[in-house]
């Protein structure tokens, strides 16, 4: 995975390794604008958590030298707390926003070949919503077929399928066991919660630059 960026500590997409007189290009363009920055998003909040768990483990061992025993018990409550609850809550976060911008993306691409190729149909005239219906009015209206048989197509449906587990039923699994077992999206086995880590949310956002990178710049066959 090339990441042609301007040279900076937060990347950003150098113009120049895009043909902006084409769809596909201009769609990526847009799509990295949002997908570099938000790896450092994603790293500053690993930081973020891990200082704040430093911070918790260090008040405890300070209080306990001074026998505050009351302080001592508040920060490793809060330190657990932090570890079990709020760590996983901000994977859920990121998880969240990184999908939305993935579909965000997919539907600017059907938007950029309606408006420069002036087709007779746009992304709403489709039936249907999210991925599936982009890839539907890509193949059936813009001509690009491969779209949905990406080496990453199954992976990025999955990590929405997640997503919608969180967004609609509190981040618990209920359906698609082996789907998730399949690519390693962890959850716990009393009650099918997702569990998602740090490393978790890289692998998906690798996954979603991977599948854009090669699925944006398949050409249409008419």
């Amino acid at each position: 995975m090339n990441i042609n960026s301007i040279d900076s500590n937060v990347k950003f997409p150098d113009m120049e390794y895009y043909d902006m007189s084409k769809a596909s290009d201009m769609a990526l363009y847009l799509a990295h604008c949002d997908f570099y920055p938000f790896r450092s998003v994603i790293e500053n909040n690993k930081i973020a958590i891990e200082v704040i768990d430093k911070s918790y483990r260090k008040m405890a061992i300070d209080a306990r030298a001074k026998n505050d025993f009351v302080t001592e018990q508040w920060a490793m409550t809060s330190g657990t707390l932090h570890s079990c609850r709020v760590d996983l809550l901000t994977q859920y976060s990121l998880l969240l926003t990184m999908v939305s911008l993935l579909e965000e993306a997919v539907n600017t691409l059907c938007r950029a070949y309606y408006n420069m190729n002036t087709l007779d149909k746009e992304l709403t005239d489709i039936k249907g919503r999210g991925l599936e219906r982009a890839a539907k009015y890509l193949k059936d209206v813009v001509g690009i077929v491969g779209f949905t048989s990406d080496a990453q197509w199954e992976y990025i449906t999955a990590i929405r399928d997640a997503r919608n587990m969180v967004v609609h039923n509190g981040g618990r699994i209920n359906k698609d066991f082996e789907k998730y077992d399949k690519f390693d999206i962890g959850y716990r086995e009393e009650d099918h919660q997702l569990y998602l880590e740090y490393s978790d949310i890289i692998k998906m956002y690798d996954a979603m630059l991977d599948f854009m990178d090669r699925a944006f710049r398949i050409n249409p066959t008419n």
